[in-house]
């Protein structure tokens, strides 16, 4: 199903775009409206995360798409340790807990430095999902460059 324009490229429009007719009159979608079949061609620059787990410090993603794991470790590291590394890329999370708190949308860019010290430029779009006024989950989409 498209949602907008097949010219627009950025993530962080066209992920609005799902998230807001999925929500309807509704402050914001569940997790089990998301279709991965919706998303076919960004699905591996998305992620889901559990709010529960955020107090945690070994939280860990529910979904970490193929190219935000390559994005962060290029290869370098062995699956199992994507998930813990992940989790230390503040740049990336540091709106996590004002999706949880606003329960809107936050649109970002910036840029880091990655595990392996290379620069990376992102555009972020985090979206809460939940029952009511509840977040729930925080289902995001990150693109990336990568710079030497």
């Amino acid at each position: 199903m498209q949602f907008t324009s097949p010219a627009e490229r950025r993530i962080t429009v066209r992920m609005l775009s799902y998230w807001e007719r999925l929500r309807g009159d509704r402050p914001m979608p569940a997790e089990e409206n998301i279709d991965p079949d919706d998303l076919d061609d960004l699905w591996d620059c998305c992620f889901l995360i559990h709010v529960k787990d955020l107090d945690k410090p070994d939280y860990n993603y529910t979904y970490l798409g193929d190219d935000i794991a390559h994005m962060l470790n290029e290869g370098i590291l062995e699956e199992e340790e994507v998930y813990e590394k992940t989790t230390k890329i503040s740049e990336l999370t540091k709106n996590y807990r004002k999706v949880v708190e606003t329960r809107k949308p936050v649109l970002e860019e910036g840029e880091f430095l990655n595990i392996a010290g290379t620069t990376v430029k992102f555009r972020q779009c985090l979206l809460p999902l939940g029952e009511g006024d509840n977040v729930v989950a925080i289902l995001g989409a990150v693109r990336f460059k990568l710079f030497s």
